[in-house]
């Protein structure tokens, strides 16, 4: 299964596989969570303190090869953080239901890093990946100077 040509017909914007060993973990992002802008830190088992260290989050990863990086995109978005947190949201259903369609009966077989916390899933930054470098290693923009927001989410895989 081509599972790029999956998740474009799913509806994200761009997808893209890299190795998991080109994704950069930075402890120091942790300070996102602990800054509690989501509201979730310390009050879910997917948010920090509770889903592990940022080493114990980053060799859960590492456990894995392969990385579907997912990216979906508001366009001039209204600065509203409802609208932002809806957009998350619709990407973390739209991820896990890609996951599902992917991997049927093979739920152990792959880890989703969500955009924001979701149900049991962490999110990136629980993680203490760098959306940048992982969108460079994808060769996706994250930042890009315009009003554009980009969203991202993973789903690791064996191969």
């Amino acid at each position: 299964m081509d599972f790029v040509k999956e998740a474009l017909s799913f509806g994200f914007a761009n997808a893209a596989v890299v190795d998991v060993k080109e994704l950069s973990f930075v402890p120091e992002y942790r300070q996102f969570c602990e800054e509690n802008l989501c509201g979730c830190y310390d009050k879910i088992p997917a948010c920090p303190p509770a889903c592990g260290t940022p080493e114990e989050m980053r060799d859960k990863a590492q456990a894995y090869e392969k990385a579907l990086v997912l990216q979906t995109v508001l366009e001039h978005p209204e600065n509203s953080p409802a609208v932002f947190k809806k957009a998350k949201y619709d990407q973390n259903v739209l991820t896990e239901k890609l996951a599902e369609h992917i991997f049927p009966s093979r739920e152990d077989n792959y880890l989703i890093m969500s955009a924001g916390p979701y149900k049991t899933h962490s999110c990136m930054s629980a993680y203490g990946v760098d959306a940048q470098k992982m969108a460079e290693s994808a060769g996706m923009v994250c930042w890009a100077g315009d009003s554009d927001v980009r969203f991202f989410s993973l789903v690791l895989y064996h191969e």
